[in-house]
C-alpha cells in the first residue's frame, strides 16, 4: 500500500514518535510498523502511476497554502485488532484539499482504499494498530486519556509514502505554498 499524506511537522512529529515509544515501553505494542512516519492520510492505494504523481503533488501544493487543523482526543476503529488514533477535525481547507487530491489521484491509482473516499473519509493520526487487542485496549486508552492530545497541527506538505516492502518511506514531497 502507498499513500498520499501530510507528514507532521515539529513539535507534533516528535510527540507522536514519543507516544509510539511509550506505548511500546508501557504496553509492549509497537509503533505502526508500516506507517513509521507520523502523518495523516488523504488517499491510499495499492499502487500509483509513479511517473505522474510528482506533478500532481507539485501542482496541488502550489495552489494550496499551508493551513492548521485541530487534532484532539482518542479514537478507536473497532475490530479484532482495533486501531487507536487521534481524530483530525475536517476544516474547510482540509476538506477542499482532500476533495481535489481524491479526484486527481483516483485517475492514476490502482486498488484505492475506499475508506479514504470523500463521503466516508475520517482523517486521523494513527497511534497503534496490528498488535492492540481487547486485552490491552482498556489500559492503553486509560493511559492515553491522561496525555495531552489537543493539538493545532500545521499542514505544510503533500508526501507520497511509498511501500518499499518493509516500511512506508517518503518518496516524493511537495510543500504547500499557494
Amino acid at each position: 500500500m502507498h499513500g498520499v499524506v501530510s507528514v507532521l511537522e515539529e513539535p507534533h512529529y516528535s510527540q507522536v514518535s514519543q507516544l509510539w515509544a511509550e506505548l511500546k515501553q508501557r504496553f509492549g505494542v509497537g509503533s505502526p510498523q508500516a506507517t513509521a512516519v507520523p502523518h495523516f492520510s488523504y488517499h491510499v492505494a495499492g499502487d500509483y502511476q509513479l511517473e505522474k504523481l510528482p506533478a500532481i503533488l507539485a501542482e496541488t501544493a502550489a495552489a494550496t497554502p499551508p493551513f492548521t487543523v485541530k487534532a484532539t482526543g482518542i479514537g478507536i476503529f473497532p475490530g479484532e485488532l482495533p486501531v487507536l488514533y487521534i481524530p483530525v477535525a475536517r476544516s474547510p481547507e482540509l476538506q477542499a484539499l482532500h476533495q481535489t487530491l481524491w479526484l486527481k489521484l483516483e485517475a492514476i491509482a490502482q486498488e484505492s482504499i475506499n475508506y479514504y473516499a470523500p463521503n466516508i473519509w475520517f482523517p486521523h493520526i494513527t497511534l497503534g494498530h496490528s498488535d492492540i487487542t481487547s486485552a490491552n485496549l482498556g489500559p492503553i486508552v486509560t493511559w492515553l486519556n491522561n496525555q495531552l492530545l489537543d493539538w493545532d497541527v500545521r499542514a505544510t506538505n503533500l508526501t507520497l509514502l511509498h511501500d518499499n516492502g518493509d516500511l512506508h518511506v517518503p518518496l516524493h514531497r511537495a510543500m504547500l505554498e499557494g
